[in-house]
């Protein structure tokens, strides 16, 4: 059925059809669609000679044309071989997959001098192939102007306000555009009719580039996806969920790269089939050296349904202690208190015993300061009640455990032990609480003018020094000024 030695009556031939029309209408069916999808001529070549063949697989007396083309084959009825009643029974839904509007809208909207060729080509297919571009120009520079306003304004209007970079929709608006460009190629190119010589590459191209673009997109989705849940998830109390979008962008960029690699190469016609059965066989030995991988995915899975620890958590095991920075499919980072980075496997930690100190919810603290000895015993017990009031007025510390008291006469001055236990959810707060009330101590001694960690010589005097009356009404004055900026600031952060 080629040109210059067209016959269609011998080809239909090949089909076990009494009708003469019929015969003829599914051999032209079967001819634009292998024209399509596969060269003719590379079929014939792989035809074998053996007249009784048998099809490996089915034990049958058949024989598949094309194995991107299942449905497309012959089978022996007695002795003479035809296409089989489900090839003819196929190539209707065929036909209309590949050309939903017809093989001859172009000879058919453009009549013009069909039977002449100007550089091997019809006028039509010429007309056909401007007008298949300049569709593809339209829907480049409209169809993304129009994705990047449905991005913008419809599907992520909640959000507008939180996007910094506006780069993320332009790309993937355009990407989208491209995309519906190369599927109008797709549609169209085939309507053509090109010598299957020229039009196999050509199509081959155009089927590689759009499932090219195609990976690209979802990736860029992804990563919206991703930096939405990122936003999402800074707005939460809980810190899980920010570990999970960390965990979840890393399994669905892999998952997108992987399963789009294969996506790829089935449009360049390679037989994955042949790539998953070499990975068959080589799945003994890489289950045998995944072994660990697997283990470590498996315990990574298990500490995020069991929840012993969350990000933030001092945890302590067997040859570690530090902070919980990441949990990720193999391994967990621990930063430990030298600032350094432990990474520990998944399996291995689900294995020890965790002492997870992130759970105290009420943490003891004990610290001692100092005063010189030339401080006086009035400022002394203004500076006691004056730390004892701190505590006490701290919403997060438990009254009941609050000790500051006067402990012992050193060389190094007078030592003053603080004690009490606050409550603290991770090591960032606790941080946090420490430095608020030792700020607040810090002013309550420069209030009071009294000198911490200083050391002077010790002298004991007979003491009948007399207490200035201005003196202590001015430190009840600068006193009261303080517990009332305490307050002030207690509420901020109550706020």
């Amino acid at each position: 059925m080629n040109k210059g030695t067209y016959d269609e009556l011998q080809a239909s031939s090949s089909f076990d059809i009494k009708n003469k029309r019929e015969r003829i209408a599914a051999a032209v069916m079967l001819k634009e669609i292998l024209d399509v999808r596969v060269d003719p001529n590379s079929i014939i070549s792989k035809i074998p000679d053996d007249p009784n063949y048998t099809d490996s697989v089915t034990l049958r007396h058949i024989f598949v044309l094309y194995d991107k083309l299942p449905q497309v084959y012959v089978e022996k009825i007695g002795e003479k071989w035809y296409y089989s009643q489900s090839t003819v029974d196929a190539l209707p839904q065929l036909h209309k997959k590949i050309f939903p509007f017809g093989t001859n809208i172009w000879a058919k909207w453009f009549p013009i001098k069909q039977n002449e060729e100007f550089l091997k080509l019809y006028p039509w297919q010429w007309i056909g192939i401007g007008i298949i571009l300049g569709a593809f120009l339209i829907c480049f520079f409209l169809l993304k102007y129009l994705f990047r306003f449905v991005f913008y304004r419809i599907l992520f209007k909640k959000y507008v306000n939180e996007i910094q970079d506006m780069d993320k929709i332009k790309s993937t608006s355009t990407l989208f555009s491209v995309w519906i460009g190369f599927k109008i190629f797709q549609v169209f190119v085939p309507t053509l009719f090109i010598n299957p010589r020229y039009a196999m590459p050509v199509t081959r191209g155009i089927n590689f580039v759009a499932a090219s673009i195609m990976v690209i997109m979802i990736y860029k989705l992804v990563e919206l996806f991703i930096f939405y849940a990122k936003q999402y998830a800074q707005k939460t109390a809980t810190q899980w969920d920010d570990q999970i979008v960390l965990v979840l962008q890393k399994f669905m960029k892999f998952s997108v790269i992987f399963l789009g690699l294969f996506y790829v190469l089935n449009t360049l016609d390679v037989n994955i089939a042949t790539i998953i059965a070499g990975l068959s066989v080589g799945g003994l030995a890489l289950a045998l050296a995944a072994q660990d991988t697997v283990k470590n995915f498996i315990a990574s899975v298990m500490i995020f349904i069991d929840k012993p620890f969350k990000i933030g958590d001092t945890i302590k095991g067997d040859t570690f202690e530090g902070t919980v920075q990441e949990v990720g499919f193999r391994s967990t980072r621990i930063k430990t208190a030298d600032d350094s980075l432990v990474y520990i496997a998944n399996a291995k930690l689900s294995e020890m015993t965790i002492d997870n100190k992130g759970y105290r919810v009420f943490k003891k603290y004990k610290t001692e300061v100092s005063i010189s000895y030339d401080t006086p015993l009035y400022k002394i017990e203004h500076f006691l009640e004056g730390i004892r009031t701190i505590l006490l007025k701290y919403p997060y510390t438990k009254n009941s455990t609050i000790d500051v008291y006067l402990t012992n006469i050193q060389a190094a001055g007078l030592s003053i032990t603080i004690s009490y236990t606050y409550k603290v959810y991770n090591q960032r707060e606790e941080l946090q609480h420490r430095e608020f009330i030792l700020l607040q101590i810090l002013r309550l001694a420069d209030v009071l003018q009294i000198k911490l960690f200083e050391q002077s010589p010790l002298v004991l005097h007979n003491n009948n020094q007399v207490i200035n009356p201005e003196a202590s009404e001015d430190v009840n004055r600068k006193l009261e000024k303080f517990f009332t900026d305490l307050d002030t600031q207690v509420a901020a952060r109550l706020k």
